[in-house]
C-alpha cells in the first residue's frame, strides 16, 4: 500500500467538505480518534483464535498432562563420551572440548526438593542438574543409588515444589491408558500417551550391563533416549511408574518401573531419620498401610504411648494411607519438635504427639580409620591444584600401607577418595553416613584420584571391608 506511517498522509484520507471545517484542535481529535480506532483493530487481530470446542477437546489426558507437568524435571549435566580418558570424570580434561550433556527426565517425590529418577542416568553424570518447567535450574547431590532396581534419589535446594501422586500398580488393567511425560531426546515436557499392554514383564535394561529388573509395566507409549526417569499416570492423575527402558530394536514397547517396586525401594532410599539426623524408635511395616511393627523401650515413640500393631492415619496433619507416605511425613522433622499423629488402634482413632530426639551422627574419621585411610575434608584451594572438575571428597593424609601392600596400586597420601559406591562424598561427615551401614566382608567400590605434576591418575578399587 505504501504507508510508512506519518502525519502527511493523514489529511488526504479525510472528506474536502472536512477539511474545511476543522479546526487545528479538531483535526487533532479525528486523528486520535483514528489512531485508537486502528489500535483496537490492530490488538483483535494480534488475539489468538479459541475455538468454541475447546471445552469439549479437553480429554482426560490434557487435564492429567495439566495437572502434573510442573511435577516433573530435567535431569541434565556433563558426562564423559565413550572413548574418553576415564580420568575425565574427575580431571578437567585437557584442551577446550566441548562436553557432552545427558538429557534425563525425573519426578518430584516430595515438595522439599527431593527428585526420584533412574540410577543410569545418574551414574554418569560428572555433576547433576536439575531442571524445573518454570526454567530455574539447580545442582542436585545424589542421595542415593540402587543400581539393581535402576533407582536414583537426588536431592536440591527448592521448597514449595509440586510432588506427584504416588498410586498402585497391582490394580492396573490391560487397555488403560497411560500418560507419560519426559525429555525425549531433550525435547522438555513432552507429553505421549498409550495403553498398559501388559504387566509383571523382566527386562535388561540396556545402559546397565547384567542388571535385569522385574515387575515392569509395559505400554505402547512414546518413549526415547532422554525419556527415562519420567513419570507414567493413569487417568486419575496416580503415578503408577517411571520409565526405565525400552526395546530399542522394536517399536511401542517401553517399560516403566512400576509403583508397587517403589513403595517397597523408597523408604530405604530416603532413609530419613539417619538421613535428617533424628530418631523415633518407630518401625512400620515395609509395604501396605504404615502399622507399628516395633516400639523400642524408653524411646520417643513409647513416650508417645504408641504400641505394636498401631495404624498411623496422619503425620503432622499429612495424610500417611501407605508406608511410603509415612516416610515422606518425617522429611522436614527435626529432633526436640513435637509432630502431632493420629492413630487408629483397633479400629478406634486417637491423637498422639511423638518428639524426635537427636541422632548422633556418625563419625566419619573413624569408618575411614577401618579401612585404613585418614582424611580431612577437600579444601577449595586443593582441588583448583588438582585440577579437579568437581571440589567433592575428602584428602588422604595417612594411609595404613600394610593393608594395601599387596597391591599394585594403591592408595597414598596426597590422593583424593573422590567416590564411594555411586555417591561423591561432600565432607567426612558425608562419608560417614556412607560407610555407616557397610557390612564386614563386605565389597566396597571406591575411587582415588591424584595428580603427581601434570599426571592424573585414577585408582578404581573393589575393598572388602575388614572385621
Amino acid at each position: 500500500m505504501g504507508y510508512t506511517g506519518g502525519m502527511r498522509f493523514l489529511p488526504t484520507v479525510l472528506p474536502r467538505r472536512a477539511r474545511a471545517v476543522l479546526s487545528p484542535a479538531g483535526f487533532r481529535t479525528a486523528v486520535a480518534a483514528l489512531l485508537v480506532g486502528l489500535s483496537a483493530v490492530a490488538h483483535v487481530v494480534a488475539q489468538p483464535l479459541v475455538s468454541d470446542t475447546r471445552a469439549r477437546r479437553r480429554t482426560p489426558v490434557v487435564e492429567v498432562f495439566e495437572t502434573w507437568k510442573d511435577a516433573v524435571v530435567f535431569v541434565t549435566g556433563p558426562i564423559v563420551k565413550p572413548g574418553q580418558p576415564p580420568t575425565d570424570e574427575f580431571f578437567n580434561p585437557s584442551g577446550a572440548k566441548p562436553q557432552e550433556q545427558n538429557v534425563g527426565t525425573g519426578c518430584v517425590l516430595h515438595e522439599s526438593g527431593y527428585v526420584l529418577t533412574n540410577a543410569h542416568a545418574v551414574e554418569k553424570l560428572i555433576a547433576a542438574v536439575v531442571a524445573l518447567g518454570d526454567g530455574r535450574r539447580f545442582p542436585a547431590e545424589v542421595v542415593s543409588v540402587l543400581h539393581p532396581q535402576d533407582l536414583a534419589l537426588l536431592k536440591i535446594e527448592a521448597g514449595g515444589l509440586k510432588a506427584v501422586r504416588l498410586g498402585q500398580s497391582d490394580d492396573l488393567m490391560i487397555g488403560e491408558t497411560v500418560v507419560v511425560i519426559g525429555n525425549p531426546h531433550g525435547l522438555l515436557f513432552t507429553c505421549t500417551t498409550g495403553v498398559v499392554s501388559a504387566v509383571g514383564r523382566a527386562s535388561n535394561v540396556v545402559d546397565m550391563p547384567g542388571v535385569v529388573l522385574r515387575d515392569l509395566i509395559q505400554s505402547d507409549a512414546g518413549v526415547n533416549p532422554g525419556s527415562s526417569g519420567g513419570p507414567w499416570f493413569n487417568i486419575a492423575g496416580e503415578m503408577i511408574g517411571i520409565t526405565s527402558s525400552m526395546k530399542r530394536d522394536a517399536e511401542n514397547i517401553a517399560f516403566a518401573i512400576s509403583a508397587a517396586s517403589l513403595r517397597r525401594a523408597l523408604p530405604g532410599m530416603l532413609d530419613v531419620e539417619r538421613q535428617h539426623g533424628f530418631r523415633t524408635g518407630l518401625a512400620v511395616v515395609a509395604d501396605g498401610r504404615p502399622v507399628a511393627t516395633v516400639v523400642e523401650p524408653g524411646s520417643p515413640a513409647a513416650q508417645a504411648g504408641l504400641q505394636p500393631g498401631d495404624i498411623l492415619a496422619k503425620v503432622a496433619g499429612r495424610p500417611v494411607p501407605t508406608s511410603l507416605d509415612y516416610h515422606l511425613a518425617l522429611v522436614g522433622c527435626k529432633p526436640g519438635v513435637p509432630v502431632a499423629l493420629e492413630v487408629v488402634r483397633q479400629g478406634k482413632p486417637y491423637d498422639a504427639s511423638l518428639t524426635p530426639v537427636a541422632r548422633l551422627k556418625p563419625d566419619g574419621a573413624a569408618l575411614l580409620k577401618r579401612l585404613g585411610l585418614t582424611a580431612v575434608t577437600l579444601d577449595e584451594a586443593t582441588a583448583k591444584a588438582m585440577n579437579l572438575r568437581v571440589r567433592r571428597g575428602v584428602l588422604l593424609t595417612d594411609v595404613d600401607a600394610k593393608r594395601y601392600e599387596k597391591l599394585s596400586h594403591r592408595p597414598e597420601p596426597g590422593d583424593v577418595l573422590a567416590r564411594i559406591g555411586a555417591i561423591r562424598p561432600r565432607d567426612l561427615n558425608h562419608v560417614g553416613l556412607l560407610l555407616e551401614g557397610v557390612k564386614p566382608g563386605q565389597q566396597l567400590a571406591l575411587v582415588f584420584c591424584r595428580r603427581k605434576e601434570n599426571l592424573a591418575v585414577r585408582i578404581d578399587m573393589n575393598l572388602v571391608v575388614p572385621p
